[in-house]
């Protein structure tokens, strides 16, 4: 399998870290309102991606997060009065059904921000 490598600006022989075994971390919607086209895009790609992959006979663990806590989204609860968790479950929801409706699988791992906030902060 070649892909396209966008650093190098070239195509490359595609080359597990790991034998067979392929991850995919892919930066996922920050959730504070509907989804647009662009988070179409990325959804399509990485599920084609981790179609593909499967269908070569590679195992895929494919996580993609969800940012459910920065400034946009704290901003819109106050406005709206709404408590973050709640706003952000509503665009969660709207999300999934958006993805799912164009035919886009979720990712096997969906972590949000939220539940990592204390690693972030040891990292930084």
């Amino acid at each position: 399998m070649v892909i396209y490598d966008s650093v190098a600006k070239k195509k490359r022989d595609f080359i597990p870290q790991h034998g067979n075994e392929v991850t995919l971390y892919v930066c996922g919607p920050t959730v504070y309102d509907d989804a647009h086209l662009g988070h179409a895009k990325s959804a399509l790609v990485f599920d084609l991606l981790s179609r593909v992959l499967r269908a070569n006979g590679y195992s895929v663990m494919y996580a993609r997060n969800i940012t459910d806590i920065d400034d946009k989204i704290i901003t819109k609860a106050k406005e709206q009065h709404k408590a973050i968790g709640d706003l952000t479950c509503q665009y969660i929801d709207a999300y999934h059904r958006d993805m799912a409706a164009l035919g886009i699988a979720r990712p096997d791992l969906e972590p949000r921000a939220t539940e990592a906030i204390e690693a972030m902060v040891g990292m930084i």
